[in-house]
C-alpha cells in the first residue's frame, strides 16, 4: 500500500476515534449520576408564585373529577401541598425525601401517611413525575384505647345548654356516626318510624356510609329542636341546621361547665365501645359505622335487612341519660 494512503487512513482512524471519546464524554457529562441514598438526581420542578394559586385550584378539581377523592379530602390535600409549596421557588426529588423524613421525626404516623398521600395525588397522579414511586406509608405502634366511661358522657352532654348541639352529640354517641356523617344528615336520611339513618354525603373513595339508628334519647332532643327552630331553620333540607361556631362555642362551654374533655370522635367510639360490650358482633358494628364493604352493605339496604339491624341495634339497649 502506498505510504501517502496509508497515513491518510491512520488520519481517518484518529479523528474517528477522537469524536467517538467527545460524543461519549458529552453524555457522561449530560447524565445525572446516582447519589447514595437517595434515587439518581432529577430535574426540579419550578414553583410559578403567580400561578401556584391557580395550580392548585386544578389539582382540587383533579382530586374531584378523576381521583373521586371527597370534597373535604381534597381541600386536606390542597393544604398539605401548599404548606410545601409555598416558599419554594424549585422542587427536587430530594426536596421531598428530606421534607418527609423530617415530618417522620415530628409528627405521628397518621399525620406523615396523610402528607405521603398528599404528595403521591400531586406529584404523581396529577404532574405525571416518578418522584413518589416507591414511597410506603408508616405505621405506628398499637394504640391501647382507655375506656370511655359512659357517666363521664352523660355528664358531658348533660352540660351542653345549647338543645341543637346536644342532639347533635346524642346522635354521635348514640349512632356511631362520623362528625361529618351527622353534620350533613338530611331530613330524608332519616326513617323516623324505625329510627333508622341511611346518610348519603360520601361521594368519594376513601370513605363509605353505613346503616345505622338512634336511640328514643337522641329522638327526643331531636323533637325539642324541632320546637325552637326559626322558620329558616325549619325549611332546611338538613337534619341540624346549626353553625359551626355554634357548635364549637356550645361545646367548649360544656367541657368548661363539666371538666370533661371529650371530642365528638370520642363519641363515635364510646359507641362502638358499648355495642362491643354488649356482645354486638363486630360485622353489625362495621356496618353501624360504615367501614363494611359494599357488598355487604347491599344485602342490608332492603327493608327486611334494616329491621333484622333494627333488631340487633336493640340488643344492646344504648342509653346514655338514664343509667
Amino acid at each position: 500500500m502506498p505510504k501517502r494512503r496509508f497515513n491518510v487512513l491512520q488520519k481517518k482512524k484518529v479523528n474517528c476515534r477522537r469524536f467517538v471519546q467527545s460524543v461519549a464524554g458529552l453524555c457522561q457529562k449530560s447524565m445525572e449520576v446516582p447519589r447514595a441514598g437517595f434515587e439518581p438526581a432529577t430535574t426540579g420542578l419550578i414553583v410559578e408564585k403567580k400561578r401556584l394559586k391557580r395550580d392548585l385550584e386544578d389539582f382540587k378539581l383533579f382530586c374531584l373529577a378523576k381521583l373521586n377523592l371527597s370534597m373535604e379530602t381534597a381541600k386536606h390535600y390542597v393544604r398539605r401541598v401548599r404548606v410545601f409549596l409555598e416558599n419554594r421557588n424549585k422542587i427536587t426529588e430530594r426536596d421531598i425525601q428530606t421534607y418527609i423524613y423530617e415530618a417522620k421525626q415530628k409528627y405521628v404516623p397518621d399525620y406523615v401517611s396523610n402528607i405521603i398521600s398528599a404528595f403521591k395525588a400531586y406529584f404523581r397522579d396529577y404532574k405525571g413525575l416518578k418522584w413518589m414511586d416507591g414511597y410506603k406509608h408508616p405505621s405506628g405502634p398499637l394504640k391501647i384505647k382507655e375506656e370511655i366511661e359512659r357517666e363521664k358522657v352523660k355528664r358531658f352532654i348533660e352540660a351542653i345548654d345549647d338543645i341543637g348541639v346536644k342532639c347533635f352529640a346524642l346522635f354521635l354517641a348514640t349512632s356511631g356516626l362520623r362528625k361529618s356523617e351527622v353534620w350533613n344528615l338530611r331530613k330524608n336520611d332519616i326513617d323516623r318510624e324505625l329510627r333508622a339513618i341511611i346518610p348519603n354525603c360520601h361521594s368519594g373513595k376513601t370513605k363509605r356510609s353505613g346503616i345505622s339508628f338512634y336511640n328514643e334519647e337522641a329522638e327526643k332532643a331531636l323533637l325539642e329542636f324541632e320546637k325552637s327552630m326559626n322558620p329558616w331553620q325549619s325549611k332546611s333540607e338538613k337534619l341540624l341546621p346549626i353553625s359551626k361556631m355554634r357548635l364549637y362555642y356550645a361545646w367548649k362551654r360544656a367541657k368548661e361547665k363539666s371538666g370533661i374533655h371529650l371530642k365528638p370522635k370520642d363519641l363515635r367510639d364510646f359507641f362502638s365501645q358499648e355495642m362491643g360490650k354488649a356482645l354486638i358482633p363486630d360485622r353489625f358494628i362495621d356496618i353501624f359505622q360504615g367501614r363494611a364493604p359494599k357488598n355487604v352493605l347491599a344485602k342490608h339496604y332492603t327493608p327486611q335487612g334494616i329491621r333484622m339491624l333494627k333488631e340487633i341495634y336493640d340488643k344492646a339497649n344504648l342509653k346514655i341519660l338514664k343509667q
